[in-house]
């Protein structure tokens, strides 16, 4: 799988939370790959993987949680759910169409394709052919 098909933005919704966990996914460069996550208003959560060589799947390189935000009281749960979930380390990430299956510790979570940017994206381009459209200035 090319690394262009699971870098982006994603999401994950969970009835343990009562917003959404956001996630990036970027390619450094060579085997180096970033995933960034938070919940908003929560902590920012960043893992560091190695694409590993000779297979497939990942290696764990390096954790990191921020704390220092107090989670408030409705997305604490999936915060902290979400944050063993990482720390077990991500071994694979698969995608499906619109879905990525994210497996760490044997354990698997999918997450939908986030495409706010786009929508955001395709708005504002809406709004300026309508303005566009409108004739001559006098």
């Amino acid at each position: 799988m090319s690394a262009k098909s699971i870098d982006g933005d994603w999401e994950f919704v969970s009835d343990k939370g009562y917003d959404p966990v956001k996630m990036s996914i970027k390619h450094i460069m060579g085997s180096d790959w970033i995933v960034a996550c938070m919940i908003p208003k929560g902590n920012m959560m960043a893992t560091m993987l190695k694409k590993v060589e000779d297979g497939e799947g990942f290696k764990l390189v390096n954790f990191n949680c921020s704390n220092k935000k107090e989670t408030p009281k409705e997305n604490k749960e999936l915060e902290d759910d979400f944050k063993t979930f990482l720390e077990k380390g991500i071994s694979n990430l698969v995608r499906d169409d619109k879905n990525l299956i994210i497996t760490a510790g044997g354990e698997g979570r999918t997450m939908t394709q986030d495409d706010v940017l786009k929508k955001q994206d395709e708005a504002k381009n809406a709004k300026l052919s309508a303005v566009r459209g409108r004739g001559r200035f006098r």
